[in-house]
């Protein structure tokens, strides 16, 4: 119940339980139901794209545009995604697609739109992605196309269908016993995104065990990787145990792991997932209101990946948290930040 409450009221379940008393837990700030000032062009661009077709255009390599659209995406080049994506999904027909092409557009896509903060294209791109794989009958990039539709439930704010999905996902994909790179990656981050769930609706427990599962996947893996765009490996598994730690509440945990993690073992191109690690850095500090420190670590993110805070949804609704309650001798870059990023203007 209080989860659900918690989903309802659009707050996390550590900060619901502070409610009946529980109070050893602080208040983490909560990237589901983010208020965004702006809606991006990149939005209404890939809109067009996704529901309104195109005219007739000249053939084109598409599996060299759905390649280069995960890998824009994966280096935090949002609108050069978008640019990319407007170009690709109108043809899908024009030049009947093969159904993992399709899959593999829309999957991108999806992650874009849900980084962006569109539930509805998110829905509608994530669904068209797990169609379009099913067709095709590659269970990995089901997998992968399942991921997408349990993060778009996941920005609605269905916590617990959200999971449910993500860990379905991850027991079909075990039932295969397959062990080829792309499933094993599949499977990993289904059950890192399990974990990050789990600690969201207040079940430690839970996430430990599909933490504890992943980092087993990723040592049979052998390494860090990028198969089917998943950027998993034992380098991302560490990453996600930050993210658990700081939906948990756990700060000295974060700070621990915070210290610790090297993201120049991941593949050069995963910029927005090295970025990652500092706007998870960011929410754990101004959760506990350390906002200084909360801006160093955004101006970091910046610093490493520029649209991975500008066209974040999670992280301009951290700006605007900071900014709400700001105090300018402690944080004086951050109104800078603020404007750059388009959260205030003048």
């Amino acid at each position: 119940m209080r989860a659900k409450m918690a989903a309802l009221l659009k707050v996390t379940a550590a900060e619901a339980s502070t409610w009946f008393g529980d109070r050893e837990r602080p208040h983490v700030i909560s990237p589901a139901h983010a208020e965004v000032p702006d809606v991006p062009q990149e939005l209404t661009e890939l809109r067009a794209a996704v529901f309104g077709g195109g005219p007739q255009q000249a053939p084109v390599d598409l599996g060299k545009l759905v390649n280069r659209a995960h890998q824009l995406y994966q280096h935090a080049d949002y609108d050069g995604a978008t640019r990319v994506l407007t170009n690709l999904i109108p043809r899908f027909n024009s030049q009947q697609a093969g159904a993992g092409q399709r899959a593999a557009g829309y999957i991108a896509a999806a992650k874009l739109a849900t980084k962006l903060g569109d539930t509805h294209l998110a829905w509608v791109a994530a669904d068209r992605a797990h169609q379009a794989a099913r067709e095709g009958g590659s269970p990995a990039l089901v997998g992968v196309a399942r991921y997408q539709v349990a993060a778009a439930l996941h920005r609605s704010g269905d916590v617990d269908q959200a999971r449910a999905v993500a860990a379905d996902a991850s027991d079909d994909l075990a039932r295969t016993r397959a062990v080829e790179p792309q499933h094993l990656s599949a499977r990993g981050s289904l059950l890192l995104l399990s974990a990050v769930l789990s600690a969201r609706l207040d079940e430690p427990g839970a996430a430990r065990a599909s933490l504890a599962e992943a980092r087993e996947l990723a040592g049979e893996l052998g390494a860090d990787g990028n198969h089917l765009w998943t950027g998993f490996g034992p380098t991302n598994v560490v990453i996600h145990e930050l993210s658990v730690a700081v939906e948990s509440g756990a700060h000295d945990r974060v700070r621990a792991l915070g210290d610790t993690i090297d993201t120049d073992l991941m593949p050069t191109g995963l910029v927005s997932r090295r970025a990652q690690v500092h706007l998870d850095l960011g929410r754990a500090a101004a959760s506990t209101n350390t906002d200084a420190l909360a801006v160093l670590h955004l101006l970091e993110a910046e610093r490493v990946a520029t649209q991975s805070v500008s066209r974040n949804v999670v992280a301009r609704q951290l700006i605007a948290t900071l900014v709400s309650r700001e105090q300018r001798s402690a944080t004086p870059g951050l109104r800078a930040l603020a404007r750059r990023v388009g959260v205030i203007h003048g």
